[in-house]
């Protein structure tokens, strides 16, 4: 450099190139040019008048210096600042600096802020000074390629006259502060942009029994697969690299890599990698399935739970369409006990289970049950007890319990089941939020039915579908073994009289004769109620 174009920054200057920086988020500094280092303590300067640090911290060692004369590199060593090189137009390095800040030779301005802009690529801040003309007057290639970039990158652009005209070096030169502020970005990556070419040459083949899927699960099946691919393609890549990353330059010694990858925390071997990385992410997805309203829009809470209980042991089973659909089969015979469990202990709590209380004597009609006289069916109206169903709040007002929303949901669920049409289950906690809001709690319709609540601690639900409710009580009725295992399956002048006496009791003819007209509307199997299916 001629030093004939060293011009030391003015105190004063320097702190208006600093001003607009978070200094709480600066932590790596690069100067170039550094001269004797008048950027590099302005930097320091601030960062102990921000920062409130003990003030014995100098704060030099967040900051690099590139300094081409050898006297000036001396001084900047003797403050006690790191000189990483002489020319910065060879600086090469891939560190990251979260500020680079320079007064660079007015000559080729350009070119070194050309170079601070392609060092700060992925995110960072510049605040450089210039040769005014530099930028009005862009009669080069790379003075127009500067200022073109310059206002891609939206930088604030000052232009000063006399700043140096009391400076330790005068010159009456007007300047450009030019400040730049780049987003953190994230890099190109060869990886993922292969894979998307790959992805638009060749559609992915769905199996012939996929094509009824939605398109959540088609989308989640797609997403699973790219994540994989890039994954492992990511390791592949690490690991023929190893060979260059390791803490040792002589390949006799004993070598451990300086770049380790890690799943979780935890380290594998080169084989395990991908298999650890791979069962990672299969554990990811099966867990968002099974927290997802197209998956689970049908189930109850415990329902939910042993699904969630399963997720660890999934994650060794590929994230496919053939093995969700596997996984919805499995359901839906490991958890025909869990639905039947369900819609029983709701035949009881309506019925059996508070029978003692006078109040709730009305929920159920007694009839003589098959082989039994102790059989019941469910009323149109049911009274269960709900302490706290109803409570007080500041202002004498009156809100719905906090349990009122679970409980409310799992009645609503088990109407959903039996309904198989579209689930409203999903829709009772807004329901009963806005009946909250506004104060309401008599006559509040949730779907299936609807419930008033009262203080006394009581809730009545009324069933508004008399088909659905028929339904649960024949579900009731026959699990519990109290109609004839002919119920539904021969006409009733085909019955004997003994099964004709437990139907009178039941229902009566009128009403039999349209379940045995069409049982499968109202004879239902459990397994047709899990219903987990791809389409909506």
């Amino acid at each position: 450099m001629n030093l004939t174009e060293f011009y030391p920054t003015p105190p004063g200057l320097a702190q208006k190139m600093l001003d607009g920086i978070d200094v709480d988020q600066i932590s790596t500094v690069l100067e170039p040019s550094a001269g004797k280092g008048d950027l590099a303590k302005a930097v320091t300067s601030r960062l102990r008048a921000r920062r409130g640090y003990n003030s014995r911290e100098d704060y030099t060692g967040f900051i690099d210096c590139v300094e081409i004369d050898a006297n000036l590199r001396h001084i900047l060593k003797g403050h006690n600042y790191r000189v990483v090189h002489d020319d910065f137009l060879s600086y090469h390095t891939r560190k990251a600096y979260d500020l680079i800040v320079m007064n660079p030779p007015f000559s080729d301005g350009d070119k070194h802020l050309m170079k601070a802009l392609e060092i700060q690529q992925y995110g960072g801040q510049i605040r450089c000074l210039l040769n005014a003309e530099t930028l009005r007057n862009p009669y080069t290639n790379l003075r127009k390629a500067l200022v073109k970039r310059l206002d891609e990158l939206n930088a604030d652009i000052e232009y000063m006259s006399g700043e140096f005209e009391s400076a330790e070096r005068k010159t009456s030169v007007e300047i450009a502060l030019v400040k730049v502020d780049i987003p953190n970005m994230l890099p190109n990556s060869i990886i993922l942009d292969s894979l998307e070419k790959a992805k638009q040459a060749d559609e992915p083949e769905y199996e012939p029994s996929a094509v009824a899927l939605g398109d959540f699960f088609r989308a989640i099946v797609d997403q699973y697969r790219f994540e994989v691919d890039a994954g492992v393609r990511l390791i592949r890549e690490y690991t023929a690299l190893l060979p260059y990353t390791q803490d040792t330059v002589r390949k006799e010694s004993y070598k451990q890599p300086i770049l380790e990858l890690k799943i979780r925390g935890d380290k594998y071997g080169r084989h395990g990698l991908v298999n650890g990385y791979i069962r990672a992410v299969r554990y990811k997805f099966w867990e968002a399935l099974f927290k997802s309203p197209e998956f689970t829009k049908r189930l109850t809470n415990n329902l939910q739970t042993e699904l969630s209980n399963r997720v660890d042991s999934l994650a060794d089973y590929e994230f496919s369409f053939c093995n969700i659909r596997d996984i919805q089969l499995q359901l839906s015979q490991q958890m025909v006990a869990g639905v039947e469990d369900t819609i029983l202990k709701q035949f009881d709590e309506f019925s059996h289970k508070h029978s003692y209380l006078d109040e709730t004597s009305k929920n159920i009609h007694y009839y003589d049950g098959w082989k039994t006289n102790s059989a019941w069916k469910i009323n149109k109206k049911v009274i269960i007890p709900f302490y706290g169903a109803l409570r007080d709040v500041w202002g004498g007002k009156v809100r719905l319990g906090y349990d009122v929303y679970g409980k409310m949901a799992d009645i609503a669920k088990v109407f959903d089941y039996l309904s198989g049409s579209a689930p409203l289950a999903e829709h009772v906690r807004d329901i009963l939020t806005r009946a909250d809001e506004r104060g309401q709690s008599r006559d509040i319709e949730l779907g299936h039915f609807k419930v008033t609540f009262f203080k006394k601690g009581t809730a009545h639900i009324t069933f508004l579908n008399s088909e659905l409710l028929d339904k649960f009580n024949i579900f009731g009725s026959q699990r519990k073994g109290w109609l004839p295992p002919s119920y539904g399956k021969r006409k009733y002048k085909d019955l004997d009289e003994e099964e004709r006496a437990v139907i009178d009791a039941f229902e009566g003819e009128m009403s039999y004769n349209k379940v045995a007209a069409n049982p499968d509307k109202y004879l239902i199997e459990p397994q047709g109620l899990l219903q987990l299916g791809f389409t909506e």
